[in-house]
């Protein structure tokens, strides 16, 4: 077991609390320059008799639960190459023998945080894992990791510009919105990005200074399941005060410094 982690053991079962928990898997391997290690259980049967039904069944559920962890992988881990496994049996135990075989420095799975009777009844696959594990274990519960992401924090209906529009009529909207930033849009698509410290070069002039002129081309911009961490650093490097929030080409808001500090003091 070694510190940095670098060997992350992640279960999906393919729902969103395990998807929720892989990102934040990724987020530490990032960190890391570490690797993922993609686990998923298929669950095995078990007949009236108390002996496993080995049926074609298990080769069809393999093949499709393989075909997903790739497309997962794709999707959510496109700068790390992850090791892909799939296990037939118990859930726990299947997790304890692959954090075992596969030296994992940290196991990071999901946790549904159930309570009182449900818990009794069905166990917590997180708690066994939690009491036998051979290397530390991060739960993430269902929701908690949205925490961490621009899309909780950005805001969502941010005041815009257009390339042609006078510098002080923009900075009236900017004000009135207690905005600090405006993203420039031409026909739809981002263009720039106008702030108060673009718009204070032009003090003097801004009644017949278009946006254009002032607004900064190209700009860093962040997903909306870009994690706060990142988007804070790219503010801090770029010293900017906001940054356009895309999402498949198309502006979704836009995330400041304000924004992040706030996030973080919540969260304390």
């Amino acid at each position: 077991m070694s510190f940095p982690f670098r060997r992350i053991l992640s279960p999906v079962d393919f729902d969103d609390g395990s998807l929720a928990a892989l990102d934040v898997a990724a987020r530490i391997a990032h960190q890391n320059d570490g690797t993922i290690v993609l686990l998923h259980v298929v669950p095995m049967v078990i007949a009236a008799t108390g002996t496993p039904l080995y049926v074609d069944i298990y080769k069809g559920q393999e093949e499709a639960a393989r075909e997903k962890l790739r497309e997962i992988a794709s999707q959510r881990l496109p700068e790390i190459k992850p090791e892909l496994l799939i296990c037939i049996g118990d859930p726990a135990g299947a997790i304890l023998r692959t954090a075992k075989q596969t030296a994992a420095d940290l196991i990071v799975m999901a946790t549904h945080g159930r309570r009182g009777f449900s818990r009794v009844m069905l166990g917590s696959v997180a708690e066994m894992v939690l009491r036998e594990a051979p290397c530390p274990v991060l739960c993430v519960r269902h929701g908690e990791a949205d925490k961490h992401l621009v899309a909780r924090w950005m805001s969502s209906s941010p005041v815009t510009a257009a390339p042609g529009e006078k510098l002080s009529t923009v900075q009236a909207r900017m004000h009135e919105g207690n905005f600090r930033c405006a993203p420039v849009l031409d026909r739809g698509r981002l263009a720039g990005l106008v702030s108060d410290h673009d718009l204070g070069k032009f003090f003097s002039s801004m009644e017949r200074t278009e946006v254009r002129a002032a607004m900064t081309e190209d700009p860093a911009t962040v997903a909306p399941t870009t994690p706060l961490h990142d988007a804070a650093r790219i503010l801090f490097e770029r010293k900017v005060e906001g940054l356009p929030v895309l999402e498949d080409g198309q502006l979704v808001g836009v995330i400041t410094s304000s924004d992040i500090l706030r996030a973080y003091l919540e969260q304390d």
